[in-house]
C-alpha cells in the first residue's frame, strides 16, 4: 500500500485483481496457487468469483494470506446463462432461477455489493467460448459495472485464425475500454453514481492448435493486466479481516479509485481528485456531488502520458505530462482517461458534479 496525503484525510492506495476463477468452478488453478501468484505479482488484494459457489470461503481462504487480502464472492447468472453478476459480500448463493432484478435485490438484501460482469461481451471467433452479455438494462439497484474485462477484450479481438499470433501475446492488444461500454457507463452515471471496476476474468484458459496445446493465459500473466486501484481512508488491518472487508467494500462501492492496464506501466501512485475553493478535496465517487464550484480536477501520474478530461461522455480538455489541473466551472459528469500513444493506461471513476440527474 502507498500513502496519499493530498486529500481531506490521509489515504492509502491498494491495487488488486477482480473477477478470478479457481478449480472450484471453471478456473485452471487452485486457491493456494492463485494466492501465491498474486503475492509474487505484488498485488494487495484479489477478488475471487467462482461460478455459483462460495466454496472458497467455506474452505477458509478468505482473509489475509501471503501478504494478499483475499475476498471471496461468486459469479451469478440467470437461467439462460447470461446477465452475469459479481455478487460480493454475501454469505450465500442466490437462487439460480431468479431474474436479474431478483438476484440484484437478493444480494442487496443480504448487505452485499454487486457488479454487472462483462456487459457488452461479443464474439467473432471461438464459438466454444460464447459471449455472455448483460441484457437486463431495465434492472436497477446494481452497485457497479465491470467496464473493462481482460478476457472478454482479448477474445473479442480474435476475428479469425489470422489473429493466431495474439495467442502468444495475450496482454499486448489490450488497447482500451470499448466505446459502447463507456457510453453506457456515462449514461447510467448521469442518473445516479455507478462504480466502475476492471476485471481479469481469469480462467487460465487452455486451447489446442493441431498437436500444440497452449495455456493462453498463465496465471502469472493474467495478473499483470487489468487492475483495480482503491483509495482507502485507513490501511487494511491485517489482524482484523472483518474490519478490512468493511474498509475495502466501502471504497469499492463508492468508486474511490481507478482502473489501470499494467501492460502500459505500473500505475501505482496515480492521483485523481477534485479540489474546491478553500482547499476542500474530493475523490472520484458520489462524494464529489454538491461541493460547490468553481473547482479543479487534479491528476498526478508516475509517468508522462496524455491526460484526457471527459465531460458528459465527450472529450472536454486534454494535457500531456505527468500532471494536469483542469478548471471546472459547470456541473456535469467528469472522469479522466490516461493514454500512452493509442493505448489506454488508466480510467478514473467519475466525478459527478452538481445535482442528479446531471
Amino acid at each position: 500500500m502507498s500513502s496519499f496525503s493530498a486529500a481531506p484525510l490521509p489515504l492509502y492506495e491498494v491495487c488488486g485483481a477482480l473477477h478470478l476463477h479457481t478449480t472450484f468452478s471453471d478456473g485452471g488453478v487452485d486457491f493456494p496457487t492463485l494466492i501465491t501468484a498474486a503475492g509474487k505479482a505484488g498485488l494487495d488484494f484479489i477478488v475471487v468469483t467462482d461460478h455459483m459457489t462460495l466454496k472458497g470461503r467455506e474452505a477458509g481462504y478468505e482473509g489475509f494470506s501471503n501478504g494478499v487480502f483475499v475476498v471471496v464472492g461468486y459469479e451469478h447468472n440467470d437461467a439462460n446463462n447470461i446477465n452475469h453478476y459479481l455478487a460480493l459480500k454475501t454469505t450465500k448463493v442466490m437462487r439460480g432461477h431468479d431474474t436479474p432484478q431478483e438476484y440484484i435485490d437478493a444480494v442487496k438484501s443480504e448487505g452485499g455489493v454487486g457488479f454487472i460482469a462483462h456487459p457488452v461481451e461479443k464474439r467473432h471467433f471461438f464459438k466454444e467460448y460464447p459471449a455472455y452479455p448483460w441484457t437486463a438494462w431495465d434492472a436497477t439497484g446494481f452497485d457497479g459495472i465491470e467496464v473493462w474485462n481482460q478476457m472478454s477484450d482479448w477474445l473479442e479481438h480474435l476475428k479469425s485464425w489470422l489473429n493466431f499470433f495474439r495467442l502468444f501475446y495475450p496482454r499486448r492488444f489490450l488497447t482500451g475500454i470499448e466505446k459502447d461500454m463507456l457510453d453506457i457507463w456515462d449514461t447510467v452515471n448521469r442518473r445516479s453514481f455507478v462504480s466502475g471496476v476492471g476485471g481479469v476474468d481469469a480462467h487460465t484458459m487452455k486451447t489446442k492448435i493441431g498437436f500444440l496445446r497452449l495455456t493462453i493465459f498463465p496465471i502469472k500473466v493474467e495478473l499483470k493486466g487489468i487492475r483495480t486501484h482503491l483509495y482507502l481512508q485507513e490501511p487494511l488491518p491485517g489482524d482484523d479481516p472483518r474490519r478490512a472487508r468493511e474498509i475495502f467494500f466501502d471504497a469499492l462501492k463508492d468508486g474511490r479509485g481507478y482502473i489501470s492496464n499494467y501492460r502500459r506501466g505500473d500505475a501505482r501512485g496515480a492521483r485523481f481528485f477534485m479540489e474546491y475553493a478553500g482547499g476542500v478535496r474530493a475523490l472520484p465517487g458520489p462524494q464529489a456531488v454538491e461541493n460547490g464550484l468553481p473547482g479543479c480536477i487534479n491528476v498526478e501520474l508516475p509517468d508522462r502520458a496524455e491526460i484526457r478530461l471527459i465531460r458528459n461522455g465527450g472529450l472536454f480538455l486534454k494535457q500531456t505530462g505527468r500532471a494536469a489541473a483542469f478548471e471546472i466551472k459547470n456541473a456535469g459528469l467528469y472522469r479522466v482517461e490516461v493514454f500512452k500513444g493509442k493505448n489506454a493506461w488508466m480510467y478514473s471513476n467519475p466525478f459527478p458534479i452538481g445535482t442528479y440527474p446531471l
